[in-house]
């Protein structure tokens, strides 16, 4: 027996997921308020009820089942209400579950075998069926349980694409083995089948932002293969006029056709980086500056080595501390003393001052403000240092203990 678990992605995060969080907690609230659950199930062949329509989506048979789906919920909600924002993500949500409900009960209108769904396994589906179709290239980072003579855990990265096709591969192949009757695998389909129309009409209405990395965009896109395949095939005339090569010319050209392809590479490499850099600055000038730190730490995830320029890098921190992120702000401030020092004096300034009032480590403060030229500071930062140097001391004459940070401070 094995479980998979979705619990993260690198996929560009832009709203914090309130909605699906929120989702959740209904969700197990109602698991366990709820003593009798049947008034609430969507009933096959007993009229249309539209009130089932919301109430079904919000039921589960076991703890089993309502674990699975709010496991899978968070993965999927996480990259869906991420790139939407909780109002729409919300209207996503229930509008999907409402739906498939309302079609199910209408084709299940005539049946007499007194049957019922329920659950927010179509919803799931649908959300996943989303996120493919707008991130498919992005991975998944999930948790692999398996039980056998041991319990074996461990974590892995697979693209949602890959993830996805698997899952809605696996229910294809149920539905088919049940003739594509009436089942959770056919409910699962109609979900997923919802979920991918719906997010190919917010791709087509420019009403989500994909940064071109959308499941149409990478089915169209052919240029770093194509860079790659120009690079390997070479064609020359005289090759077909030739029956024989030298060894000596073919590896010449097996390694100029190698290096091209490093170049190419090279070069998606930098143009991606631009990308994110731009993007990054978009996200600061729309005074976002959370969802440019969740683009600054995915580019580091997928890229290794990604540096910002000093005023990108001053402007991030900025924008949060703007915002009252004081200890968020803070990192990157350290990066900025760290990398350019020489124009760091009004940075260390601001990173002492969080220190004091915020962390209450007066000698590391003083430790980044000795390390400042006061006639780089005009009159009213050098007030300011002065007085944080006056804070710093009172505060160790109090016996404050501060533990040990940044290697300067």
């Amino acid at each position: 027996m094995f479980f998979f678990i979705p619990y993260g992605t690198d996929a560009p995060i832009y709203h914090w997921p309130y909605g699906t969080v929120g989702m959740i907690v209904l969700n197990v609230l109602i698991f366990f308020l709820v003593p009798d659950v049947a008034p609430f199930v969507l009933e096959h062949g007993n009229g249309l009820q539209p009130l089932e329509w919301v109430t079904s989506n919000f039921i589960h048979g076991d703890i089993f089942h309502l674990i699975g789906n709010m496991i899978f919920l968070w993965g999927f909600g996480l990259v869906v209400e991420g790139k939407i924002g909780t109002p729409i993500f919300l209207l996503v949500y229930f509008g999907m579950g409402i739906f498939q409900c309302s079609i199910e009960q209408v084709l299940m209108i005539a049946s007499d075998s007194g049957g019922s769904s329920f659950g927010a396994s179509s919803i799931i589906y649908g959300l996943l069926a989303i996120s493919l179709v707008w991130a498919p290239k992005n991975d998944l980072s999930v948790y692999l349980f398996v039980f056998l003579i041991r319990i074996i855990a461990t974590t892995f990265e697979i693209s949602i694409l890959s993830f996805g096709m698997i899952y809605i591969g696996l229910e294809f192949v149920f539905a088919f083995f049940t003739g594509f009757q009436m089942s959770s695998a056919m409910l699962h389909l109609a979900g997923a089948a919802i979920g991918g129309g719906i997010g190919y009409v917010f791709l087509i209405g420019k009403w989500v932002d994909c940064e071109g990395w959308d499941l149409i965009s990478v089915m169209k896109n052919q240029h770093g293969r194509q860079l790659t395949r120009t690079a390997t095939q070479m064609p020359e005339a005289d090759y077909q006029l030739k029956t024989e090569k030298s060894k000596k010319r073919k590896k010449k050209k097996r390694k100029l056709a190698e290096l091209d392809s490093e170049l190419d590479d090279i070069e998606i490499q930098q143009s991606k980086r631009e990308k994110r850099v731009l993007k990054i600055r978009e996200l600061l000038k729309q005074n976002k500056p959370t969802a440019a730190v969740s683009e600054y730490q995915n580019a580091k995830r997928r890229m290794g080595e990604f540096t910002l320029c000093a005023m990108d890098l001053k402007s991030m921190a900025d924008g949060l501390y703007r915002q009252k992120m004081y200890s968020e702000s803070m990192p990157f401030y350290e990066q900025y003393v760290d990398r350019f020092p020489d124009l760091a004096s009004k940075v260390r300034v601001r990173l002492a001052a969080i220190y004091i009032d915020i962390h209450q480590r007066p000698r590391a403060a003083l430790r980044v403000m000795s390390q400042i030229d006061p006639q780089e500071l005009d009159e009213k930062a050098e007030k300011i240092r002065m007085k944080l140097e006056r804070q710093a001391n009172q505060l160790i004459e109090d016996g404050v203990l501060e533990l040990e940070g940044h290697s300067w401070s």
